[in-house]
C-alpha cells in the first residue's frame, strides 16, 4: 500500500471518478491494495511470455505496447500518464502475453494485483461499475483503432486518429514520433508530413 493521502493517490482517484461515481468510503478500500513501481526509461514493464497479474495506473510518463514481427516492433497501443493499461487477453486468460510493454521515458505506475481487484469489484457494487465502463472504453478504443487503420491513406488515419481517438492529444503530448507513427502504420516521414498537414488545415 502507497501513503493514503498521497498526491498519486488522487491522480487515480480522480480517473476512476472521470469514469463513474466513487465514494471516498469505498475508494479509501480501494487505496489499501495500490501498490507503486518505478521504471527507468527502456525498461520492461511486461515481457512477452510473462502473465499480466496487474491493472495499472500511470502516474508519470509514457507506456507504449507491443508485438514483434519478424523482431520489428509494432506498437499496439500507448499509455500516457493519466490513463490506465495491461495485457488484457493475457489479465483475462491467465495466458502468457504476446505483448511487451516498455517504459519509453522514466515511468511510474499505481497498479492493483488481479486477485485484490477481482475481490474488490465482487465486494463493491459502485467499484464493479467503474471496471465494466472502462473495459467499454478499452473496446472502443481498439474499435476506433481498427476502423481507422482500414484506411490506406497516411492523412485519413492521422485525421480519424485525431477525431475519435478520445486520448490523441495525451499521445501527442510526451511521445516521441516513431512511436505513434508505429501506432498508426506509418512511416516516420509520413507521420511528420500528415501531422503538419493536419496543423495546417486547422489554421487555415
Amino acid at each position: 500500500m502507497i501513503d493514503s493521502i498521497s498526491s498519486e493517490l488522487l491522480q487515480l482517484k480522480a480517473f476512476f471518478r472521470s469514469v463513474g461515481p466513487l465514494s471516498d468510503d469505498v475508494f479509501s478500500e480501494v487505496s489499501q491494495y495500490v501498490k507503486k513501481k518505478i521504471y527507468a526509461k527502456g525498461d520492461a514493464i511486461l515481457s512477452a511470455g510473462q502473465v499480466e497479474t496487474r491493472s495499472n495506473f500511470v502516474i508519470k510518463g509514457v507506456v507504449i505496447q507491443c508485438v514483434f514481427d519478424e523482431e520489428v516492433p509494432i506498437t499496439l497501443n500507448i499509455t500516457p500518464a493519466g490513463l490506465a493499461f495491461n495485457s488484457l487477453k493475457s489479465y483475462l486468460e491467465n495466458t502468457p502475453s504476446k505483448e511487451t510493454h516498455e517504459a519509453i521515458t522514466p515511468v511510474e505506475v499505481l497498479y492493483i494485483l488481479k486477485s485484490d481487484m477481482e475481490m474488490l469489484v465482487q465486494t463493491h457494487h459502485e467499484f464493479c461499475y467503474i471496471m465494466f465502463k472502462l473495459h467499454e472504453a478499452i473496446l472502443l478504443d481498439r474499435e476506433n483503432r481498427m476502423f481507422l487503420l482500414q484506411h490506406r491513406q497516411p492523412g485519413k488515419r492521422f485525421y480519424l486518429f485525431m477525431q475519435n481517438v478520445d486520448r490523441a492529444n495525451y499521445i501527442l503530448a510526451d511521445t516521441p514520433d516513431k512511436y505513434i507513427a508505429s501506432y498508426l502504420n506509418m512511416t516516420p516521414q509520413q507521420y511528420s508530413k500528415e501531422k503538419k498537414k493536419y496543423y495546417r488545415e486547422l489554421d487555415d
